[in-house]
């Protein structure tokens, strides 16, 4: 993961619902590093693989994410699903 990782997870921008949930679709879907996801995720093109998460799943919550046992599975399928859009597109 970007070395600035540590510098982006303590931001106070971000929930505590937001870095776990973050953190662990990072995990599962071992997501590597690199500057390609930005765009495919609608956040600002600077941004890192991982930071480019983080800021996804923030705006996720903020736009009302239910956050439940379910709530990483739905992140999942709906990253899935935007990755399968940009290949078919």
């Amino acid at each position: 993961m970007n070395t600035n990782l540590s510098r982006l997870n303590s931001c106070t921008w971000f929930s505590d619902r937001t870095k776990t949930l973050a953190f662990q679709l990072l995990l599962n879907l071992q997501i590597q590093q690199g500057a390609q996801l930005a765009s495919l995720l609608s956040v600002d093109s600077i941004l890192y693989n991982d930071e480019a998460v983080y800021v996804w799943v923030q705006r996720l919550i903020d736009e009302g994410l239910p956050i439940d046992e379910y709530t990483i599975g739905k992140l999942e399928t709906s990253f899935i699903d935007l990755m399968d859009d940009d290949q078919a597109a």
